[in-house]
C-alpha cells in the first residue's frame, strides 16, 4: 500500500539537515546544548552565563559586545556559557519568547554548568542584558530554595512584573538615566524591596538603553524609544561588573 504522506521521506531529512546546519553555525554540537568558552589553567573554574538582549547574540553594526565580553571573561579565568534563548527556538528576536521561557533557559543552563567537572558550582554568576536581564529577574523570582547561581548582573533590564527575590543571590543592576525603552522606574519594586547588601543599583547619568553597545551611535531612535552608546558609562559599568564577579 502506498504511503498517504510520501513527501515526509523528503521533508524530514531536509528538516534534520537544516537543524544540523543551524547548530554548527552557532558553534554547537549534538552533544553540547550550549556554546562555552573554557579558560586555561587548572579547574574548577568560576563560570558566567551570558544572556543577551532581544536581538540575541547578534553584532550591532559589526561590533559584537557579547563576544568581546565573553573573550575578556575567558582570559580572566572564567568558564563562559552563552544562553541563546532565541537561537534554540529558531527565532531572530525575542518577540515570541516569554520572560518565563528565558528564566527556564537560564536555570537549565546553570544546572548544566553545575554538573561540569571543570566548573566550581559555588561560583556561578549570570549577566543579562535588557530582555535577558528581565529573564534573570524572572529566574530570581521563581526560586524558592537553594539558588543555582550566586551572583546576578542586570544591564538595563526589562523589569516588567519583577519583584524582590528571597533566595541568597547578590545582584548588581546597571541602569541608564535616559532609558526610555526599559524604563528604570519599573524596577522600583525590586529596588525598594531588596536590602542594600543584596542588590546594588547604579544609574548612569545621560546613559540610554544599550549604553555599553559600542556599535551604536550616541543616539539611535526607533519606534520603541532611543538607544545609544555612552563610552564613559560603558567603561565604568564593565569595571564594576568585573569587581562584582570576583
Amino acid at each position: 500500500m502506498a504511503s498517504a504522506r510520501p513527501e515526509l521521506s523528503i521533508r524530514l531529512p531536509l528538516y534534520v539537515t537544516l537543524v544540523w546546519l543551524t547548530l554548527v553555525g552557532r558553534g554547537l554540537s549534538a552533544t553540547e546544548p550550549y556554546r562555552a568558552l573554557s579558560p586555561s589553567g587548572e579547574p574548577p573554574h568560576p563560570a558566567v552565563l551570558l544572556v543577551p538582549g532581544c536581538s540575541g547574540f547578534a553584532a550591532t553594526n559589526g561590533v559584537n559586545v557579547y563576544e568581546e565580553r565573553g573573550s575578556d571573561l575567558q582570559a580572566r579565568g572564567y568558564l563562559v556559557v552563552f544562553v541563546d534563548y532565541i537561537g534554540r527556538r529558531m527565532q531572530t528576536n525575542c518577540a515570541h519568547v516569554s520572560l518565563a521561557e528565558v528564566s527556564t533557559d537560564i536555570l537549565e543552563a546553570a544546572a548544566w554548568v553545575r554538573e561540569r567537572s571543570d566548573a566550581d558550582p559555588a561560583r556561578i554568576s549570570v549577566i543579562g542584558w535588557s530582555y535577558g536581564g528581565g529573564g534573570v529577574l524572572a529566574a530570581l523570582k521563581s526560586l524558592t530554595v537553594g539558588p543555582p547561581f550566586a551572583k546576578a548582573v542586570m544591564y538595563y533590564p526589562v523589569c516588567r512584573g519583577a519583584t524582590p527575590w528571597s533566595t541568597d543571590v547578590t545582584g548588581l543592576m546597571l541602569l541608564g538615566e535616559k532609558d526610555d525603552i526599559a524604563f528604570p522606574k519599573l524596577c522600583s519594586p525590586v529596588a525598594t524591596g531588596m536590602a542594600p547588601d543584596r542588590l546594588r543599583i547604579i544609574t548612569y547619568a545621560n546613559a540610554r538603553h544599550g549604553f555599553d553597545l559600542r556599535g551604536l551611535p550616541e543616539r539611535a531612535n526607533s519606534p520603541s524609544g532611543s538607544s545609544g552608546h555612552n563610552a564613559e558609562a560603558d567603561k565604568a559599568a564593565w569595571s564594576t561588573v568585573l569587581d562584582f564577579l570576583r
